[in-house]
């Protein structure tokens, strides 16, 4: 019983190979090899009969018989087939003599109407050997079957290479389609299962072909291979990144559709141009509505803007308060810096976006101001340093109110802040006097900018407030009144241009708010939801620096769960939680320096990521933007129309990239692109799908 079986196994194992090799798909006979390239003898007739060879068509070398003539025992030893990919023509030896006849036939029709391959001007049989072409073809690998003997299963399985050729055996070469083209188009070096496997697209071998064709065979992919891994998009404007960047966004959406918890990943897609966020006559839908998908959640899909959207009411705004919250009085210290940090966090939020935007000044005051440390200190539980730390905040308040920040209150306390040492001192100051009464209580923001900008001509180099500073160590235990960090800040009022650098950044900023909108995106994606940054609007530079915020503390996030991981029911630790980042014109920030750069956040998020299963997909129009060594470990790649040849010899680098240079650079058909994935033993030619999404629910 056990023998009929493994018989019955072997049978069918059998009849899986011949599938690749059916009749009617007979191209050729291969006719030279080696362990790289095959040559096959081709005829007009049967090219015309399988639809034509393409550049790029997959080719199945196999032999019909064993090499003695019998088929062989079952199961005792099933052929292998080799796949091929077409890369061009091959000269034949007799190729002289035929572009003679050629030639010769030319000049027969040449004052005629007739064309010089019909029988009134060319005989049959010099026809037929004209029709005998040679095509060159790389040789990817071989397909076999391999028998378990544990349970007894065959399987079908591929090599990237050749083990052995023979110079003196012959094969025939097929055309596979339909269901034998579909199962090389899909086979995957792990054999990864149905589940989690989603249409992308179809087989299409050259822009020229219609749609429908046998050939034209589903392509899938494992979204898996797009989690914690780093996938690349290369292309110009206009050729299908963006269409195939929310195929994949949805793809892995979907995933949660099943109902297992464990297959919501979490995306973060950084928008630069609105195109993922917002509705446009160019797509067939935005992908910001596939919350409406049948079993999806509305709140699995979150938006954030700097602007309100009016089709997109619940977008969440990504400004913050530069003011921060509001402080303690001084005669209350707070009970420790993190209390402190807490109220303060949006005004560290706004001064890391003020740094960013003017890092590039070089002017001595800006300097000094941006170099200024607004972190709560560690004493700051002691009376004297909160009063000192609180009168700082105050002063970098007050510059923000004179740069044209909306303050959140019509006035702001200084009580407290002004002793009566320097209020005394302020009375013999023409410019100071005036404000000795109102130091003890409010003032509007107005007089708070002017108090700070008067308060900064009296420390100017070695003036009166110098020089009283040197009156109040004598009796403070040789501490002046003023610090670094308030001198720091006061600078800044040194030439107009000061307050006018900050002016550019007040678009970002909101008085109704006082928290963090990175820190509600974390949230957003540890609930593994869909997270669109629309940066459509804002100045590009504050835009960059807004998303490396973002990705720093998503970074750092993956980091901690990983070094502090959580534990299973069974004891075994849990790896973080996936998250997928797609960056879109990644040139502007991925870096540019060399391979020894790893200071920039994507930089290790593109080498380190991976660890903490943090997924990178980046997609930009110059491959030769990114660093090598990111290119090198990149693991999917999906390579659309680039008209450069300096492009493409980057692209030569890897893979089999190299077989379709001239594509690439010749043809420009949007969404056609050669796609590999790190489950993909070889690369495929592919029409990717149109992005389509339910419309938004009125």
């Amino acid at each position: 019983m056990e023998r009929e079986e493994a018989a019955r196994r072997a049978e069918a194992a059998q009849g899986e190979v011949r599938a690749f090799r059916e009749p009617d798909w007979l191209v050729g006979d291969l006719i030279r090899m080696d362990f790289d390239e095959a040559h096959v003898l081709v005829h007009d007739a049967m090219r015309q009969q399988v639809g034509g060879v393409p550049h790029g068509c997959f080719l199945v070398a196999a032999r019909d018989q064993a090499p003695d003539g019998g088929d062989g025992e079952a199961g005792e030893s099933l052929p292998s087939l080799l796949l091929l990919r077409v890369l061009g023509s091959s000269t034949l030896p007799n190729d002289i003599e035929m572009q003679q006849a050629r030639f010769q036939a030319g000049q027969r029709a040449s004052d005629s109407l007739y064309n010089w391959d019909e029988p009134r001007t060319t005989d049959q049989f010099t026809l037929n050997q004209m029709r005998f072409a040679g095509l060159r073809c790389a040789i990817l690998g071989t397909f076999r079957m391999v028998h378990s003997t544990e349970s007894g299963e065959w399987r079908l399985t591929f090599g990237s290479d050749i083990d052995n050729f023979y110079a003196g055996q012959g094969m025939k070469i097929y055309k596979p389609i339909g269901v034998a083209l579909e199962r090389i188009a899909n086979f995957t070096r792990d054999g990864a299962p149905g589940s989690g496997r989603v249409r992308i697209g179809e087989v299409k071998y050259a822009a020229s072909l219609d749609a429908g064709r046998p050939e034209s065979v589903p392509v899938q992919m494992t979204t898996r291979d797009v989690v914690a891994q780093r996938t690349a998009l290369f292309g110009m404007t206009r050729t299908g990144k963006s269409n195939t960047v929310k195929t994949l966004a949805r793809a892995v959406f979907e995933l949660r559709l099943s109902g297992d918890a464990s297959e919501r990943v979490a995306q973060l897609i950084i928008d630069p141009n609105g195109e993922y966020a917002n509705d446009n006559p160019q797509d067939d839908g935005c992908l910001r509505n596939v919350k409406h998908l049948p079993g999806a959640d509305l709140s699995d899909v979150v938006t954030y803007g700097l602007t309100p959207h009016p089709y997109d009411p619940g977008r969440r705004i990504t400004k913050v308060n530069f003011f921060g919250g509001e402080l303690p009085p001084q005669s209350q210290p707070p009970s420790s810096a993190h209390d402190l940090h807490q109220s303060l966090e949006s005004l560290y939020m706004g001064k890391q976006i003020i740094y960013g935007r003017i890092e590039s000044e070089s002017a001595a005051y800006i300097a000094a101001f941006r170099s200024t440390d607004l972190t709560a200190p560690g004493g700051i539980t002691d009376r004297g340093e909160y009063v000192r730390y609180h009168r700082a905040v105050f002063v970098y308040q007050a510059i923000l109110a004179a740069a044209g920040f909306e303050p959140p209150t019509a006035n702001v306390s200084v009580r407290g802040l002004f002793g009566d040492e320097v209020r005394r001192a302020m009375e013999d100051e023409p410019l100071l006097s005036g404000f000795t009464a109102e130091v003890q209580g409010e003032l509007s923001w107005n007089a708070a900018r002017e108090l700070c900008r008067q308060l900064s001509k009296w420390f100017e180099r070695n003036g009166d407030g110098h020089r009283f500073d040197r009156r109040y160590q004598a009796s403070h235990d040789r501490r002046n009144w003023s610090d670094d960090r308030l001198l720091g800040l006061l600078r800044i009022f040194e030439n107009t241009r000061g307050v006018q650098a900050l002016r550019e950044c007040r678009e970002w900023h909101d008085p109704s708010r006082n928290a963090d909108y990175t820190d509600e995106i974390i949230v957003d994606m540890e609930a593994g939801r869909l997270v669109i940054l629309d940066q459509a609007l804002g100045d590009p530079v504050m835009n960059e620096q807004s998303a490396e915020r973002i990705m720093r503390k998503i970074f750092a996030r993956q980091q901690e769960t990983f070094t502090r991981p959580r534990k299973a029911s069974d004891g075994f630790f849990l790896p973080p939680d996936p998250m997928i980042i797609y960056v879109e014109e990644a040139h502007t920030l991925l870096p540019r320096g060399g391979e020894e750069d790893t200071r920039n956040i994507w930089a290790r998020t593109a080498k380190e990521g991976a660890k903490f299963n943090i997924g990178l997909v980046y997609s930009t129009q110059e491959p030769s933007s990114i660093q090598r060594n990111i290119l090198r470990n990149t693991e999917n790649w999906f390579l659309s129309h680039l008209n450069s040849t300096g492009e493409t010899r980057e692209l030569d680098q890897y893979n089999d990239f190299a077989d379709f240079s001239g594509s690439i650079r010749r043809v420009k058909e949007p969404g056609f692109l050669k796609v590999r994935t790190m489950s993909s033993p070889y690369t495929l030619p592919v029409q990717i799908d149109r992005f389509t999404a339910p419309a938004q629910e009125s």
